[in-house]
C-alpha cells in the first residue's frame, strides 16, 4: 500500500491517495483547491480508474472533486447528509472571496455511503465510522489490519474531526456544538487501538493514545 498526503491551499487542507500493487484503481479523498499539486503526484502512479471519497463537503475538502470527476471519470461518494453542505459551495466560495476558489462547480454524487459500512477501494479495504459535529456527515475511514493484513499501522482518515492536540470548529455550515463532537470523537475514535494512526485534514499525523493522554479539546469536555 502507498499512502500520500498532498496539503495545500489557503486552509492548507490534506488530500489523500492510495493505491496498491495489483490495483488499477486510486482512491482520492478530499481533493481540494491544490489540484495541481495533487495532479503531480498522480502523475507519478499507474491507474486506469479513480474513485473519489470524502469524509465531508466544508469547500476546502471538495472544491476539486468535480475537475477530478471530470478528468478522469471518477465516481464521487459522500455520505447522505452532507448533500446540504455540497449544494451551497459556490455560496461558499463566494463568501472567502479568494483566487483558488473563483470557480467552483457542484459535483454530482454518484453513491451515498453510511455508517459502519466496508468498502473495498484501490486494492484496500476500510469501515466507515460516522462522527457528526463539525458537520452532520462527517465520516472517518478506518483501515485496520484485519482487513488489510500487509499494512505496517493500523490508520484513521478523519477529515476535520480530530487533530493533532486540537478538534474540528463547530461554527461552520452543519456544525453542532462542543460537546457534540466531542462526545462522538470520545465513543467513535478513541475506543480504537492507541497505536492507531490519525492521518487529519489538516496539519500533522497524531495516535490515538496520544490524544486520549493529551488533547485539550477530549480532556476538558465530558
Amino acid at each position: 500500500m502507498k499512502l500520500f498526503v498532498i496539503p495545500g491551499g489557503a486552509f492548507v487542507e490534506n488530500t489523500y491517495i492510495l493505491s496498491n500493487e495489483g490495483s488499477s484503481e486510486v482512491l482520492l479523498v478530499d481533493p481540494g483547491s491544490q489540484t495541481e499539486e495533487i495532479e503531480k503526484q498522480l502523475n507519478d502512479l499507474e491507474f486506469s480508474s479513480i474513485k473519489i471519497i470524502n469524509t465531508h463537503a466544508h469547500l476546502d475538502h471538495i472544491y476539486g472533486v468535480e475537475y477530478f470527476k471530470k478528468k478522469y471519470d471518477a465516481l464521487f461518494l459522500i455520505h447522505e447528509l452532507e448533500v446540504p453542505i455540497v449544494n451551497v459551495m459556490i455560496d461558499a466560495a463566494m463568501r472567502f472571496g479568494l483566487d483558488e476558489f473563483s470557480k467552483p462547480e457542484i459535483p454530482k454524487i454518484d453513491e451515498f455511503i453510511k455508517d459502519n459500512q466496508e468498502i473495498e477501494v484501490a486494492g484496500s479495504k476500510f469501515i466507515t465510522i460516522h462522527v457528526p459535529g463539525h458537520s452532520p456527515g462527517s465520516l472517518c475511514f478506518y483501515f485496520s489490519k484485519k482487513l488489510n493484513p500487509n499494512i505496517e499501522n493500523e490508520f484513521v482518515i478523519c477529515g476535520d474531526t480530530v487533530f493533532a492536540g486540537s478538534i474540528g470548529r463547530v461554527d461552520l455550515t452543519g456544525g453542532t456544538n462542543m460537546n457534540d463532537l466531542v462526545g462522538n470523537i470520545k465513543k467513535r475514535l478513541m475506543v480504537l487501538p492507541d497505536e492507531t494512526v490519525l492521518l487529519p485534514g489538516h496539519g500533522p499525523e497524531t495516535r490515538v493514545g496520544v490524544e486520549k493522554q493529551s488533547n485539550p479539546f477530549l480532556l476538558g469536555y465530558e
